[in-house]
């Protein structure tokens, strides 16, 4: 296997090349989020493995090396196919003075699955994308995917349509950013850092203008009820964020959105629709977990059934340099970034 740097043709054609990964692509594989990462002080770096394609988050770190992050990759869908890439990417690192890669392939966690992850050397981290999701499958005919509901995600969706609740998907325009990052930190109401709003400007937008992002909205008389920003990439979608109001909240109004973004998203060919985030299968009837309400709300669409990922694992490639980057230097970077911009560090 041949490891080596995207070509800049390459990269122009970088949403193509990576659905043809065994995982089929990922939206946080994306160009446009190599674009969004780049905004937020990380080098994207393309990388080509024979008939693999994946996206490298890199940073230097001072005294150490390049720390590179795979966002939700690299692109494939078994251990057996993680091992045979790894020996010549760890050489590849070692070439360009990386001391670890953080690893975030969206392979389940079973017990099999962790005891293949440990064999291989690879050593458990803290998840940055969501490890824990509901993902309802958009390829069965729709009544179907409506009978895999819970009874009472069906009588929502009845009470907001009955409510006259209504959906549009709207310009992400700069108005319509600044509304739906109002509301979106309403709706998250201090349960976790919420980044700035020109990020979240940058990030919507880098989507839409490549059509790989769109707001839907919920209106009830003219008033905004709810709204998701939805990324899509070959036939995958994941509702990254959304946001509805707490104050005269119409009943149904969320679930009726998620109904017709649904429709929408099988209509335009979308087979698999990730709800993006939830806690973990164990803790989704634990009412003291800070994302109880969302997690509920979530696995209502299909049958309370919560998707476990292994989340991140390192693979380390210089193992002292590693060491001090676990013990004391990913926490004094992280901090010094908070510091300096204000802002998380990944």
């Amino acid at each position: 296997m041949t490891v080596r740097f995207a070509s800049q043709e390459e990269i122009a054609n970088w949403n193509n090349l990576i659905l043809n990964n065994p995982d089929m692509g990922n939206v946080f594989q994306a160009k446009s989020f190599a674009d969004i990462k780049q905004f937020n002080r990380w080098t994207p770096r393309f990388i080509i493995a024979d008939n693999l394609s994946f996206l490298v988050l890199e940073r230097q770190v001072p005294s150490l090396g390049q720390f590179w992050y795979i966002p939700k990759g690299p692109g494939i869908k078994t251990t057996s196919q993680l091992e045979n890439l790894i020996p010549n990417l760890r050489q590849f690192a070692k070439q360009n003075n990386v001391f670890a890669i953080k690893l975030e392939p969206e392979l389940l966690e079973t017990p099999d699955n962790i005891q293949e992850l440990t064999r291989l050397r690879l050593v458990k981290s803290r998840a940055i994308q969501a490890a824990n999701t509901v993902v309802i499958d958009l390829s069965p005919p729709i009544e179907d995917i409506v009978a895999n509901f819970t009874s009472k995600t069906r009588g929502n969706i009845r009470a907001g349509e009955k409510a006259g609740v209504t959906t549009k998907i709207v310009p992400v325009n700069d108005e319509n950013c600044r509304i739906f990052y109002d509301l979106m930190t309403k709706t998250i109401g201090g349960r976790s850092h919420v980044r700035n709003y020109e990020y979240f400007k940058k990030y919507w937008q880098k989507y839409a203008e490549s059509n790989n992002g769109l707001f839907v909205f919920a209106y009830h008389e003219g008033e905004i009820q709810a709204m998701d920003f939805i990324m899509t990439l070959g036939t995958k979608a994941a509702r990254k964020d959304a946001a509805s109001v707490r104050d005269h909240a119409i009943r149904g109004a969320s679930a009726f959105l998620e109904m017709e973004v649904i429709k929408y998203l099988k209509q335009n060919g979308i087979t698999e629709y990730d709800l993006y985030g939830s806690p973990p299968s164990t803790e989704l009837k634990n009412p003291a977990h800070p994302y109880y309400g969302f997690g509920t709300f979530k696995a209502g669409f299909n049958r309370e059934i919560v998707t476990d990922y292994i989340g991140c694992y390192d693979l380390v490639i210089k193992p002292n340099a590693y060491k001090i980057w676990r013990k004391i230097g990913e926490r004094i970077v992280q901090k010094i970034h908070r510091q300096k911009y204000r802002d998380l560090y990944y």
